[in-house]
């Protein structure tokens, strides 16, 4: 396949669309003074292990030593790490053989020390000069030693950029689920080095697939497997790069999500430990697009832990006129301001309302999958070629699942009574 190299470019925030609530950076964070990191941050080293592994590395100092994490590029999976820069031990997996590696009581946390032998299986030993930390990497059962230079290249907090409010919970309830950094930051080395870092691996490239004078390519992550599209050309140069800063971004999020949760195999013993969550089972594709309107659907059953699967279907649409997330209440009011927030206009419910109506009168509907009635309180909107557009019901729980996806399927040409004017640059 063909490799397209990841941006290294720093990207600006984006208004991602998401049903948990947004934070915002407010500042770049300085460097931490050399060798050592100011209380809350974290010091991101990047070098080689051995002869030519790439790794990067993860340090907070703690009261009682360094935590810290590290991946091999190639694997894009932490690996938690604890103790002092002469004597970091490496985190073992919780299953060996199949076979559980500790007791009960210590469910849920990593692994250092070897409870077949009572010491570390692999230790690095190592000191800071300057900006550099180096030493050598120990490995017991093979007895093996291999040199490590890591260079610092950045210091964060990451209670700047952790998710909040709903988002938050459910992170600490479920392990995998999300990429710990809130929708609306974005994935920089500015803001979230470690983590920006672990994307820079070359993607795969599926063939061009072109609609007139616009066209796209799915791209696919090889530790992931999943693939995302990215805008390949566009009449406007800025509107391509505004797109794919966008697709880029979520790409990062659900691949940093998958790879969170096979990091679990070092602190979960549960039936989704150590895979990738199904994520590599994600359909992700894209359903319209026009020199004005991308539309994408991410849909799929992921799970790493907890009570139940995240069924979801999740749509977006993307201005090519302006750039960004396209804002429907350009072609047709959607929502008005209410005291409690924001509730369905009138005009479009009562479109919604007769447009129901009259396919219960075609199809009479199974009483038991009537998603009619929910239909205004989760809707989402999806355009799907070659000249459809479709009310979609999305975020809704769990136990009405089954609702998920469209539920209202016409041809654009019958928006006509509710578009505005500014609907004309778009269709």
């Amino acid at each position: 396949m063909t490799l397209l190299p990841a941006s290294l470019d720093q990207l600006p925030a984006t208004t991602m669309k998401t049903l948990y609530r947004y934070s915002i950076i407010l500042g770049a964070l300085t460097c931490a003074a050399a060798g050592t990191a100011v209380a809350g941050e974290r010091m991101v080293f990047k070098g080689t292990l051995g002869k030519n592994a790439e790794v990067v590395l993860e340090l907070e100092n703690k009261a009682d030593g360094y935590d810290g994490r590290y991946f091999y590029m190639r694997h894009g999976v932490d690996i938690p790490l604890h103790g002092t820069l002469a004597s970091l031990k490496e985190a073992l997996p919780r299953l060996e053989n199949g076979e559980p590696l500790a007791a009960d009581d210590n469910s849920g946390r990593p692994i250092f020390v070897d409870p077949a032998t009572g010491k570390p299986r692999s230790i690095w030993h190592g000191k800071i000069n300057g900006d550099t930390y180096q030493g050598s990497w120990h490995d017991a059962k093979a007895n093996k030693d291999l040199a490590f230079e890591l260079h610092q290249v950045g210091s964060y907090n990451p209670d700047a950029v952790k998710p909040v409010g709903v988002k938050a919970v459910t992170a600490a309830i479920t392990p995998g689920v999300g990429s710990n950094i809130a929708y609306g930051t974005a994935i920089s080395l500015k803001n979230t080095p470690y983590d920006y870092l672990k994307m820079q691996l070359p993607l795969q490239l599926g063939p061009e697939i072109l609609r007139k004078n616009v066209g796209y390519r799915m791209a696919t992550d090889p530790r992931t497997k999943f693939a995302y599209p990215r805008l390949t050309r566009h009449p406007d140069p800025q509107v391509l790069a505004s797109v794919n800063q966008i697709l880029e971004q979520r790409h990062w999020q659900m691949s940093l999500a998958a790879l969170e949760c096979k990091a679990t195999l070092y602190t979960s013993d549960g039936p989704a430990a150590g895979s990738l969550g199904d994520y590599d089972s994600e359909t992700i594709g894209v359903r319209y697009l026009s020199a004005t309107l991308m539309s994408v659907v991410e849909s799929g059953s992921t799970f790493c832990g907890g009570a139940h699967p995240n069924n979801h279907y999740d749509p977006f649409t993307l201005d090519l006129v302006q750039g960004g997330y396209l804002d429907f209440n350009r072609l047709f009011p959607v929502r008005t301001k209410s005291k409690d927030g924001s509730e369905i206009d009138p005009v479009l419910a009562n479109f919604i309302s007769r447009k129901v109506k009259s396919e219960k009168k075609r199809n009479s509907p199974d009483q038991d999958t009537d998603c009619s009635d929910v239909l205004p309180e989760y809707l989402d909107f999806e355009f799907d070629e070659p000249d459809k557009i479709s009310f979609v019901v999305s975020g809704i729980g769990h136990a009405m699942g089954v609702c998920l996806g469209p539920q209202l399927v016409m041809p654009i040409r019958a928006l006509k009574p509710i578009l505005k004017a500014g609907a004309k640059a778009y269709f």
